[in-house]
């Protein structure tokens, strides 16, 4: 178990906007913390999203795609693009198959958009692309995972169970962005260097910085860093 201590320290370093995350603003934010977070790390999440105004402003653009894929279902003349019309296509295609296969069936055919690599700029803070912007462009990791979340939404999965996770791949020294999903109790790997979905306990390369979805965000810990703090709280009241 954390230590109330290592607990106290994890919290105030979300809350002073370490780990990527920025400062909290607005509203008083209601923060969690988890031993066993995703990737094995501690975690802690907040529902204060103000600290990622660019999530906020790909958030905002939903209903602008809601409505673009509304208007391609019903007449295929109005499909804005080929692209659209491909993605529209595979969502009604998987509308009845079972979870675990449009999991995968999902992953594999959105992993055939144009990847701009994450080096040229598609993880920077200057740009978020919307779901649309992907559709008719490609992008980076990051906005292969939003698709993949937007796309897994329409087909029934709970926002709540999946999240976009920016983090450090160590195999390759880069930053590098997941879509995690939890099904009956496992959580799941998309990747757009993968087709295959991987159970997130074979996936021992990414180290997460911080998480998101539409309702909280998460910023990840390794123990021995708050180990390290613990200790350092102790020296000092010593």
């Amino acid at each position: 178990m954390i230590h109330n201590r290592m607990i106290k320290h994890a919290t105030a370093f979300l809350l002073t906007g370490l780990f990527l995350l920025g400062p909290v603003t607005g509203a008083t934010a209601h923060a969690d913390v988890t031993e066993k977070g995703l990737f094995g790390l501690v975690e802690i999440s907040s529902d204060n999203l103000a600290a990622l105004p660019l999530w906020l402003k790909v958030k905002a653009s939903f209903p602008q795609l809601a409505n673009a894929a509304a208007k391609c279902d019903a007449r295929i003349e109005d499909c804005e693009s080929q692209q659209m019309t491909l993605w529209r296509t595979k969502i009604a295609e998987l509308q009845n198959s079972p979870k675990r296969i449009q999991m995968q069936e999902l992953n594999s055919f959105l992993n055939g958009w144009k990847f701009i690599p994450d080096d040229a700029g598609a993880l920077s803070d200057s740009h978020w692309a919307s779901p649309l912007e992907f559709i008719s462009n490609g992008g980076g990791s990051r906005d292969f995972a939003i698709m993949k979340y937007v796309s897994l939404k329409e087909l029934g999965f709970d926002p709540d169970a999946m999240r976009i996770v920016i983090a450090n791949d160590v195999l390759r020294n880069k930053a590098h962005a997941v879509l995690s999903v939890e099904r009956r109790g496992k959580r799941y790997v998309l990747d757009n260097l993968n087709d295959t979905i991987l159970e997130e306990r074979l996936v021992n390369y990414y180290v997460p910085f911080y998480s998101v979805n539409e309702n909280r965000r998460w910023a990840h810990i390794p123990l021995d860093f708050l180990t390290a703090q613990d200790a350092a709280g102790s020296n000092q009241n010593d």
